[in-house]
């Protein structure tokens, strides 16, 4: 009983490391934030009135 629930722990370790890994490897973070949120935060701060201007 013991070793079953040690095996289940430890294959959801590796399942947890190479699904980080794999977002890590391929940089997938940074292209979701560009791809994602950078341009929903545009649109905000486009709309947003300024009170002076570069």
């Amino acid at each position: 009983m013991v070793l079953k629930v040690i095996l289940i722990l430890a294959a959801v370790a590796v399942a947890l490391f190479l699904l980080l890994f794999g977002i890590y490897f391929f940089n997938l973070d940074m292209k979701l934030i560009v791809n994602v949120i950078a341009p929903i935060l545009e649109k905000y701060h486009d709309k947003k009135k300024h009170d002076q201007y570069v």
